[in-house]
C-alpha cells in the first residue's frame, strides 16, 4: 500500500505555518533585545556608550563574526552524523540543512518536534530508519549539553574571570549547579533506562494521581521521556568512538561560537575576558535546558546570556545587550537557512517507505 498523497498537502501547509511561527518567535526575541537597548539609550548613563558602540562598530569584522558563528551548524551536523547508525553515507551539507530545519521547528512548536521531523527527513533523503536518526539526535543533544556544562565549569574553575566580588558566590553557585547538571546528563546519556525510571516514578505517578489537564500534562511528559529513553537505548551498541567523536564536535562547535563572540565584541570595540565568554555561552546553553520544550525558550537564553556576560566578562550592560543582539541575529540567520533548506531537502526526496511512519516509540517500553 503506497503512501497517501493527500496528507502531504496538509503536511506542507502545517510546515509552512511552523516556519512562519519559528521566524516570528525569533523576531519577538530580537524585538525584546532591541527594546532593551532602546530603553537604555534613553538613560543618561548608557546613552553615550551605546552611541559610541554604534559609531566605532567595524561592519566587515562584525559580518565575519556572524558568518563564523554559522559554521557551528555543519559542525553540529557532524556531531549528529557520528551518532547515527550507518550515518557515514549521509552528506554533511544535506544533514546541515535538515538540522537547521529541525532547529526552526523547535522554535515554533512545543516539545522536541524538530528532532522528530528531522529524523523523518533523514529517512526520506538517505533511507536511514527514522528511529535511528532520532536516536542519534537525542544522544547528540544530551552530549552537547553535558559538554557545554563541563566547559562552563572548567572556565569558572581555571579561567581568570573578572567577576565583581559581590557576585562571586552567586556565579560560583551557578557554575557548580551547571557542572553537576552536566555530570547528570552524562550519566543519563549512558543509562537511558535510569532516565525512564525516574520519569515513571515522578511524572508517571503524578499523571495518574492528578485530575484533569494537569494530570494529562504529566502523562504526556512521561510519554515524551519514554521516547527519549528508547531512542537513546537504540544507540547503545555503537561503541566508544562515536561518543568520543560527538563530544569532540560539541567542543569544536562551542569553541567556534565562543571565538566568534569574541570577534564580534572586538568589532564593537569591546575587550571581554575570553574565559568569561566561554563561560557565558556554555553556561547559558546548559542552563536553559529546562526551557527547551517551551516555545519562546530562546528568551530565557537571552536573559541568562546577557546576565552572565555582564558579570563574567568585564563588559557593562549596554555592551552585554549589544552582544546578546549579535548572537540572536546569528540565530536568526541559522533559522533563515533552516527555512530555505526545508523545501530544498524535501524536493526530490522519496516519500516514506510503505508501512513506515514517523517514529513514535512511546508505545513501547525502552529496552
Amino acid at each position: 500500500m503506497s503512501a497517501p498523497t493527500e496528507p502531504d498537502g496538509a503536511e506542507g501547509v502545517a510546515r509552512k505555518g511552523a516556519v512562519r511561527k519559528g521566524l516570528l518567535m525569533v523576531g519577538v526575541a530580537l524585538a525584546a533585545i532591541l527594546l532593551s537597548v532602546l530603553a537604555l539609550s534613553k538613560t543618561e548613563i548608557a546613552a553615550d556608550e551605546i552611541a559610541t558602540l554604534w559609531e566605532q562598530a567595524n561592519a566587515p569584522l562584525l559580518v565575519t563574526s556572524l558568518l563564523m558563528m554559522t559554521l557551528a551548524m555543519p559542525i553540529l551536523a557532524l556531531r549528529w552524523r557520528a551518532l547515527i547508525p550507518g550515518g557515514e553515507k549521509v552528506g554533511v551539507f544535506g544533514l546541515t540543512g535538515i538540522f537547521s530545519a529541525g532547529l526552526l521547528l523547535n522554535y515554533a512548536l512545543p516539545g522536541p518536534v524538530g528532532e522528530f521531523a528531522a529524523a523523518v527527513l533523514v529517512q526520506r533523503r538517505y533511507g536511514i530508519p527514522a528511529e535511528k536518526a532520532l536516536a542519534g539526535g537525542v544522544y547528540a543533544r544530551f552530549l552537547g549539553l553535558a559538554t557545554a556544562g563541563a566547559m562552563a565549569g572548567l572556565a569558572w574553575g581555571f579561567g581568570d574571570l573578572p567577576v565583581p566580588e559581590e557576585y562571586e558566590s552567586l556565579v560560583g553557585g551557578a557554575a557548580l549547579c551547571i557542572a553537576l547538571g552536566a555530570a547528570a546528563l552524562g550519566v543519563l546519556a549512558f543509562r537511558p533506562t535510569l532516565l525512564r525510571q525516574i520519569s515513571q516514578n515522578i511524572n508517571g505517578r503524578l499523571g495518574h494521581g492528578l485530575p484533569g489537564l494537569l494530570g494529562r500534562a504529566f502523562t504526556r511528559l512521561d510519554e515524551l521521556v519514554a521516547r527519549f529513553a528508547l531512542a537513546m537505548a537504540q544507540v547503545g551498541k555503537l561503541g566508544v568512538k562515536p561518543y568520543l567523536m560527538a563530544v569532540f564536535w560539541s567542543m569544536v562547535a562551542h569553541l567556534n561560537v565562543g571565538a566568534s563572540i569574541v570577534l564580534g565584541a572586538h568589532a564593537l570595540g569591546l575587550e571581554p575576558s575570553i574565559a568569561g565568554v566561554v563561560f557565558t555561552y556554555c553556561a547559558a546553553t546548559a542552563a536553559v535546558v529546562a526551557l527547551f520544550a517551551l516555545p519562546g525558550g530562546q528568551l530565557g537564553f537571552d536573559a541568562v546570556f546577557a546576565t552572565f556576560f555582564t558579570v563574567t566578562t568585564g563588559v557593562d550592560l549596554p555592551g552585554a545587550l549589544a552582544m546578546t543582539l549579535v548572537v540572536r541575529v546569528q540565530q536568526m540567520i541559522m533559522l533563515v537557512i533552516g527555512a530555505a533548506a526545508l523545501p530544498l531537502v524535501e524536493r526530490g526526496a522519496p516519500p516514506l517507505n510503505p508501512g513506515t511512519s514517523p517514529p513514535d516509540p512511546a508505545s513501547r517500553p525502552p529496552g
